[in-house]
């Protein structure tokens, strides 16, 4: 029985000549933004290994095929999902169609869904990071060097703080943790994950802001860091710290960890706000439903969204030039999660 040839894709291809699928793809559609040189190198290479160019793939900024790809770490997160939502609304205003990819926070399988995306023909990518330590970027930067339409939406990779539009964290933690200390808390452990990436760095920047102005004392006993901003980090997390400092005030990175934090507490008979005063961040709808509705600071994700998706349009359109890191607004949102000490 004869073996069926395997199909060289346009993955091969970019391997092959060491370009990025995004060049690759514009290169076999003649786009102007790419050189005759590289057109022809990319040309005689497909001959060379027998690639053949799928009649119905469309190329990522070359052909419009009214779909956009968004890449989001964590769909357990209803912070992801409703940014997902309120994204969809959007785009589908403009008449584009959106698909979603999660990397699982990781950079490995944030690269490959990127890969995927562009074999489909996606217009251009709306990418919230993943919480990776130690990223890989090589599809991601690709990209960039090609100027191929690519937004971060709510952090960045610190490696390349740029096409980004986000919350001003430091803002909202330290509007928070101020609130708090004017409120008289002074016994506070704030409940984070890895301080190196730029969702836990900024807020705790803004914490530290806070405490400065207040004089308080703080040390690595204040801090916990847990390996999951999850429900299940937050539950896991506070316990022990809890018998340890007796806080009078838990700051949770964000809501999910906050809820986890308040189930944990409240399983071990401690009571909210009575005994300790939680807040989150984010405020993702449910905080406000909650038995003890959460003290929070808003993203705007509504604003985060309407701004992320006009920049990538801009983009796709030629239209947009470089930017940085454009910062949406952080808002206070006080509950009963909290009290006066």
């Amino acid at each position: 029985m004869q073996q069926k040839k395997k199909t060289v894709s346009i993955k091969d291809l970019a391997a092959y000549v060491g370009l990025s699928v995004g060049t690759v793809s514009m290169a076999l559609n003649d786009s102007d933004k790419i050189a005759s040189k590289t057109k022809e190198v990319v040309k005689k290479a497909a001959e060379e290994i027998g690639f053949r160019k799928n009649p119905y793939a469309r190329s990522l900024s070359t052909q419009s095929s009214g779909i956009i790809g968004c890449i989001v770490p964590d769909l357990t997160n209803n912070f992801y999902g409703e940014m997902i939502s309120f994204l969809q609304a959007d785009l589908a205003e403009i008449g584009y169609s959106l698909i979603v990819g999660c990397s699982n926070e990781s950079s490995e399988v944030e690269n490959h869904l990127i890969e995927r995306f562009l074999d489909k023909g996606v217009d251009g990518l709306l990418v919230a990071p993943a919480s990776d330590l130690n990223p890989n970027l090589t599809e991601i930067k690709r990209l960039i060097e090609d100027s191929s339409p690519i937004v971060f939406i709510s952090s960045y990779y610190r490696e390349i703080p740029k096409y980004t539009v986000m919350c001003d964290l430091k803002d909202g933690m330290y509007k928070l943790t101020k609130e708090m200390l004017e409120e008289g808390h002074r016994n506070i452990v704030i409940v984070s994950g890895h301080k190196e990436l730029v969702p836990t760095g900024e807020r705790i920047e803004g914490f530290l802001m806070a405490v400065k102005e207040f004089g308080l004392e703080i040390d690595d006993s204040n801090f916990v860091e847990s390996d999951k901003v999850t429900f299940i980090g937050g539950y896991s997390a506070i316990n022990e710290k809890y018998m340890e400092k007796k806080p009078d005030l838990v700051l949770a990175i964000n809501d999910i960890m906050a809820m986890g934090i308040i189930s944990s507490l409240k399983s071990n008979m401690v009571r909210i706000p009575d005994d300790v005063s939680v807040a989150g961040f984010d405020d993702i709808a449910i905080a406000a439903f909650q038995e003890t509705p959460l003290t929070t600071v808003s993203q705007s994700l509504e604003e985060m969204s309407k701004n992320a998706v006009k920049l990538l349009i801009e983009r796709i359109n030629g239209e947009s030039e470089d930017f940085g890191v454009e910062l949406v607004p952080a808002k206070l949102v006080l509950r009963k999660s909290t009290r006066r000490v």
